[in-house]
C-alpha cells in the first residue's frame, strides 16, 4: 500500500514538471515572437499591405478602363467598324511632283488599332492618372520618351481644349503666294510645308512669311523618283553638307521648328543618313516629321533615340487627283483619327483639293478638331 502511494507522487511530481516545462517553451515562444517583430515591425504585416496596395491599383483605375472598353472619344459605331477588313485604299498612281514614291503601306484592320491602343493605354496608367489631358483621351498615342527630350523644346502655345479627335492636314510643296491664299482662303487650321528657297523656288522666305504657323519641305532622295530636287539630299552625303542645308533653313526661316520630308524613301530608310540628318536638326532646335513615303522609314526608330515624340503621315489625300477620290480620302482621315485619336494627313496644292477642302469643311469641323501638326506633337509633351 505505501509503495502504491509513493509511486502515485512520483507520478504526480512528473506531470508536474512536464506541465512547467511547457509553459516555460510556450512563455519563450512568445518572447521569440514579439523580438522578431520589435526588430523587423513593417515584416509583420508585409504581405496584408501587398493585398491593400494591390486593391488600391485596380480600384484607382477602375474608372479609367475595364478590359472591355474602347476609346472613349471613339464616335464611331464600333459593332460595325470592327467587321471592316480593311480600311478602304484607293488606287494610287504615279503622279508628277507626288510625294508617293511608289511604296505601298498596309492599314492595319480597325479592330487591331483599337486593341493596340488599348495596350497602349493600360502600360502608360501612369500617364493617364498625371495628366487629365491624357486621361479625357486615353486612346491617343502617347510621346515615347518625350519627358526627356531636354534640347527641342518647342514655344509653348494654347493647346486644343475639345475633346474630339485631332486631326492634322498638311499641304506639301507650297512656294507661292498663290498657295498661300488658297489656304488662307479655307479658314480652316491647315499646316503649309514650305519648299526652301532656290532657284525654283524664289518665292519661299516671304511666302512664309504669310503665316503664323508653316513647316519646312525638306527635298530627300527617293527609291524612284526621276523629278527630284536639285538641292535635294542623298544617302551618303556629307555632315558638312548637310549641316550646311540645315543652318540655311534656320537662317532663312528663324521661326521654322517642325520639317517634313519630299519624297525620301530612299533617304529615310538609310539609317546613317537619318542619323546625321537628326544630329543636324538637332543643333539648330528643328523637329522631324515622317512623311512616310516607305514603310522602311528608320524616322521613328531615331526619333526614340534623340528622346523626340514620333509623329507619321497617315493618309495621302491626293494621290488621285480626282475630287471625289479626295473626299474619301478626307473620310478615311477621319476615321483614322477617331479610332486612333489623332491621324495626320498630307495633300498637295492642286485646285482639286482645294475644292475638295471646301466641299469638307463643315463635316471636318462637326467630326474632328482639326489642329496644327505642333499642336500635336505638344499636346503630350
Amino acid at each position: 500500500m505505501e509503495q502504491d502511494k509513493k509511486n502515485s507522487a512520483q507520478r504526480s511530481r512528473a506531470l508536474l514538471y512536464v506541465g512547467i516545462l511547457l509553459c516555460i517553451l510556450v512563455v519563450a515562444m512568445a518572447i521569440y515572437t514579439i523580438a522578431s517583430n520589435y526588430k523587423n515591425p513593417s515584416k509583420a504585416h508585409n504581405q496584408t499591405r501587398i493585398i491593400e496596395n494591390i486593391d488600391r491599383y485596380f480600384e484607382s483605375r477602375r474608372q479609367d478602363f475595364t478590359i472591355f472598353d474602347v476609346p472613349r472619344n471613339l464616335e464611331l459605331n464600333i459593332t460595325d467598324e470592327v467587321k471592316i477588313q480593311m480600311l478602304p485604299t484607293p488606287n494610287f498612281t504615279k503622279l508628277d511632283g507626288d510625294e508617293f514614291d511608289g511604296e505601298f503601306v498596309e492599314i492595319k484592320r480597325v479592330d487591331e488599332v483599337i486593341n493596340n491602343d488599348t495596350n497602349s493605354t493600360i502600360n502608360n496608367s501612369k500617364d493617364l492618372n498625371s495628366n487629365p489631358n491624357l486621361k479625357a483621351n486615353p486612346s491617343q498615342k502617347l510621346a515615347i520618351n518625350s519627358s526627356e527630350n531636354t534640347n527641342i523644346k518647342p514655344k509653348p502655345t494654347n493647346k486644343p481644349k475639345s475633346n474630339k479627335p485631332k486631326l492634322a492636314i498638311i499641304i506639301d510643296d507650297i512656294s507661292t503666294f498663290y498657295h498661300a491664299k488658297k489656304i488662307k482662303s479655307l479658314g480652316l487650321n491647315i499646316t503649309p510645308s514650305i519648299f526652301p528657297i532656290s532657284q525654283n523656288y524664289p518665292q519661299t522666305i516671304g511666302v512664309a512669311r504669310e503665316f503664323k504657323f508653316y513647316m519646312i519641305h525638306l527635298p530627300l532622295e527617293a527609291i524612284n523618283y526621276p523629278y527630284q530636287e536639285k538641292n535635294t539630299l542623298k544617302v551618303g552625303d556629307s555632315i558638312e553638307k548637310i549641316n550646311k542645308q540645315i543652318a540655311k533653313i534656320r537662317s532663312d526661316f528663324p521661326n521654322a521648328i517642325y520639317i517634313n520630308n519630299h519624297t525620301g524613301s530612299k533617304f529615310t530608310s538609310d539609317y546613317s543618313s537619318m542619323k546625321i540628318l537628326f544630329n543636324s536638326l538637332k543643333t539648330y532646335k528643328m523637329i522631324f516629321i515622317d512623311s512616310y513615303t516607305t514603310k522602311e522609314s528608320k524616322a521613328g526608330i531615331l526619333s526614340k533615340e534623340f528622346g523626340n515624340k514620333y509623329l507619321k503621315r497617315d493618309v495621302f489625300i491626293d494621290n488621285s487627283k480626282d475630287e471625289k477620290a479626295i473626299i474619301n480620302q478626307i473620310r478615311r482621315a477621319i476615321k483614322i483619327a477617331k479610332i486612333s485619336g489623332q491621324a495626320i494627313a498630307i495633300g498637295h496644292p492642286y485646285s482639286q483639293t482645294f475644292k475638295a477642302l471646301e466641299v469638307m469643311k463643315n463635316e471636318l469641323k462637326n467630326e474632328v478638331e482639326l489642329v496644327f501638326v505642333k499642336d500635336l506633337y505638344e499636346l503630350y509633351n
